[in-house]
């Protein structure tokens, strides 16, 4: 047996009938596994490249089934001062699932799960005839597409195969020989762009930009299509600075065709809390309107050829 027959690959979610990652009604594939720690990550499970259990502690009931069904003594039922707590010690998890299958409430889950290239595909032709008449198709997204290379190009050359125009989400921390030759098969690139600062950068995501504005300026010199996204995050990026390099990195390089901005939302602050991690960015808020399209107006201001959608 070969080693492309071996393959597998670690996926969080496949998501159908997604309509905000590339053009057109597509599916959305999640990969585990992202080499940067932004403290905002709005899919921290994706963090990971392994699989992960998840706790929902709202749905819990305290009903101990999973105590008993766990075979590594994980969960604990505790109780002090009347009031019951749930307490599971991630350390010796197996992520076996057996509390998943015990649990009749979903409060708890395996997030991720291997896959084999053409299971994953399997599951994307499903909606074909949307694609079809819509002219969606499939984005690879994450976590990183580029954590797990070989898996991501499989899946590249099976959904051209198909005839399926392809995206791919990246934060662009990659090595750049894994991007040039995934971008023979890859019909439009969503291109992060975080912090212009590399410092702040650094502080903020665990890494500085500098490689992957060097991706950017490869992958603009080999004629990709580009989609520009930013992340609006309070505090961290919303500053003039920053959206004074937005504007000139769009206006720059001739493949950026659109800018995407993001405002903040706070939904991956419960689901650090569902992994057993810290909360770095505790902001419970979403992005103020107003100041979101604030934002908006600065950057079309500075850019007349881009569009900009938020």
């Amino acid at each position: 047996m070969n080693k492309a027959e071996n393959l597998c690959g670690c996926i969080f979610n496949i998501q159908h009938f997604s309509i905000h990652d590339g053009p057109g009604i597509r599916t959305t594939v999640f990969f585990k596994g992202c080499p940067l720690n932004c403290v905002w990550c709005h899919n921290p499970e994706s963090r990971s490249g392994v699989p992960v259990l998840f706790f929902t502690e709202n749905r819990c009931t305290f009903c101990s089934r999973c105590v008993k069904a766990c075979p590594g003594e994980c969960h604990e039922i505790a109780e002090q001062d009347g009031i019951l707590s749930h307490k599971i010690d991630r350390s010796a998890c197996k992520k076996c699932g057996s509390c998943c299958t015990a649990c009749f409430n979903g409060a708890l889950e395996i997030s991720g799960k291997f896959y084999d290239p053409e299971s994953v595909i399997a599951e994307v032709m499903k909606d074909k005839v949307f694609y079809e008449t819509s002219d969606g198709g499939v984005t690879f997204s994450g976590g990183e597409p580029f954590f797990q290379p070989e898996f991501l190009l499989r899946l590249l050359k099976l959904s051209k195969a198909e005839g399926l125009h392809t995206a791919i989400e990246t934060c662009g921390f990659t090595k750049w020989e894994y991007m040039e030759e995934a971008a023979a098969y890859t019909d439009l690139f969503l291109f992060d762009y975080k912090i212009s600062d590399p410092e702040l950068h650094k502080k903020y995501t665990g890494a500085d930009n500098r490689l992957i504005l060097k991706n950017l300026d490869a992958l603009d010199s080999l004629g990709a299509d580009i989609i520009l996204r930013c992340p609006l995050i309070p505090g961290i990026n919303t500053d003039k600075d920053h959206l004074e390099s937005i504007a000139e990195i769009a206006n720059r390089y001739r493949n950026i065709r659109e800018i995407n901005l993001e405002p903040y939302h706070p939904l991956g602050i419960s689901k650090s809390r569902g992994i057993g991690v810290d909360v770095k960015y505790a902001n419970e808020k979403f992005l103020d309107n107003t100041e979101a399209k604030s934002c908006l107006e600065y950057i079309l201001s500075l850019t007349e050829k881009k569009t900009i959608i938020m």
